[in-house]
C-alpha cells in the first residue's frame, strides 16, 4: 500500500481558479493526508471561496499577510506532517493518477529527492493550446539543464518532494523572488537527484495575471542571481547570497559592490537599466550598464533564452551608437558576435572534440 502525502497550495487573489484547482485533486484524495492552503494576503474573493472548497479530506487553511510565495511555502512545509509533500498552484489542474505515479517512483528511487511530471498547456479559459513540455527525465540531464544551460528543468507545481531534504538545504529563499523554485532545484540537485516522469499529470494554465507575465524582469534577475550563487558554491563552496533574506533592491546592490561582489553589482546595474528603459523612465544606458550587459550575456546571464540575450546586446549597441558612444557600441557588437559563436552548435562540437583529444 502506498503512503500518503501532504499537498501545499499557496494562493494570493486566486478566486477565479482556486476552486477548480482544488477540485482536480479529489480523484487522488486517497493519497492525501492533508491539504494545506496558504492564503498570502488575498484581497479578492479568495477568502470566501476557500471556506467552501470542494474537498472531502482534511483541510488546513493558513492565513498570512502579503509575505510572498517563499514565506507561504516554507510555512506550509513546516505544517506538513508527511515525509512526502506535493506542490500545486491555485490556477492549474491536476490530472488523476499523478500522486500514485510519483509516490511509487520515489519509493523505488530512494536517492531522488523530488520528482516532477510533464505538463500540458491550457489558456486562461482552460482550453488546450496543444503545447506539451519535454522536460528531461534523467537526474544528470536535469542537473545539466539547471546548471550548465541555466534553465529550469522541472515544473514546480507538478513536484512531489521529500520534506526533510528540502528543509535540510534551506527551503525556499525570499531573495530569489519569482525564481525561488529554480534556486531550490539548484541547491537540492547539489545534494540529491531530481527526476521527471515522462507522463503529463498537470494542465498548466497561461494567463496574464501569472508571475511569468507580470514580473518577467525580476524573475529573470532572480534566475541569474541563483545561477551565479550556484557557480560560486561549486567554485569556492561559498554562497554569495547567503545573507540576502529578501528580494534585493537594484540600487542598493549597485551601491554595495564591496559587500556582494562585482558580478552581483553588474547584474543589478544591467537590470536597473533594462527595467528603466522598459518603463520608459530612461532613454539611454549609463556607461556601466552598457558595459555590464554584453559582459553578462557572454557568461550566459540575462535570461535563459539566447534570443533574449542577443536582443539585449543589440539594443545596448544601438543605444550607445545613437548616443555617439562608439567604443561601448563596438564592445557590445563584438560581444554579440562572441555570443553567437559561443552558442553555435558547430563551435560547441569542436570545443568538445578538442577537449577529448587534448
Amino acid at each position: 500500500m502506498l503512503p500518503k502525502l501532504d499537498v501545499i497550495v499557496p494562493v494570493r487573489d486566486g478566486e477565479k481558479y482556486i476552486g477548480s484547482a482544488i477540485s482536480s485533486l479529489i480523484a487522488d484524495a486517497a493519497f492525501v493526508n492533508k491539504l494545506i492552503v496558504v492564503d498570502d494576503g488575498s484581497s479578492d474573493g479568495t477568502v470566501a471561496i476557500r471556506s467552501n472548497l470542494n474537498w472531502k479530506g482534511r483541510l488546513e487553511i493558513i492565513q498570512q499577510p502579503k509575505l510572498g510565495i517563499s514565506a507561504a511555502l516554507n510555512r506550509a512545509l513546516v505544517a506538513a506532517e508527511m515525509p512526502l509533500v506535493a506542490r500545486m498552484d491555485a490556477d492549474d489542474i491536476s490530472i488523476p493518477g499523478r500522486f500514485a505515479a510519483q509516490i511509487s517512483y520515489l519509493q523505488s528511487h530512494p536517492g531522488v529527492a523530488a520528482v516532477g511530471t510533464q505538463v500540458m498547456v491550457i489558456d486562461a479559459e482552460g482550453k488546450a493550446t496543444g503545447d506539451r513540455s519535454n522536460y528531461p527525465l534523467d537526474p544528470s540531464a536535469i542537473r545539466t539543464q539547471l546548471y550548465r544551460k541555466g534553465s529550469c528543468a522541472i515544473s514546480h507545481p507538478t513536484v512531489v518532494m521529500r520534506k526533510d531534504a528540502v528543509l535540510a538545504c534551506g527551503g525556499y529563499r525570499g531573495a530569489f523572488q519569482h525564481a525561488e523554485d529554480y534556486d531550490l532545484w539548484l541547491r537540492l540537485s547539489e545534494r540529491h537527484h531530481i527526476a521527471n516522469l515522462p507522463e503529463a499529470f498537470l494542465y498548466y494554465r497561461l494567463h496574464d495575471a501569472q508571475v511569468a507575465s507580470r514580473f518577467h524582469a525580476r524573475q529573470s534577475f532572480s534566475r541569474d542571481l541563483a545561477l551565479y550563487a550556484a557557480r560560486e558554491r561549486e567554485a569556492s563552496g561559498r554562497d554569495p547570497c547567503a545573507e540576502l533574506k529578501e528580494a534585493p533592491n537594484f540600487e542598493d546592490l549597485m551601491r554595495s559592490a564591496g559587500r556582494h561582489g562585482p558580478t552581483i553589482r553588474a547584474l543589478a546595474t544591467a537590470y536597473d537599466a533594462i527595467v528603466a528603459m522598459q518603463e520608459k523612465r530612461r532613454t539611454s544606458l549609463t556607461l556601466a550598464a552598457a558595459e555590464a550587459i554584453p559582459a553578462l550575456a557572454l557568461k550566459r546571464y540575462l535570461g535563459e533564452s539566447r534570443r533574449r540575450r542577443y536582443a539585449l546586446i543589440r539594443n545596448a549597441a544601438w543605444t550607445e551608437l545613437t548616443s555617439w558612444n562608439f567604443r561601448t557600441a563596438l564592445e557590445a557588437y563584438f560581444a554579440f558576435l562572441q555570443c553567437r559563436i559561443g552558442d553555435s552548435k558547430m563551435f560547441q562540437s569542436l570545443a568538445r572534440s578538442f577537449s577529448v583529444t587534448g
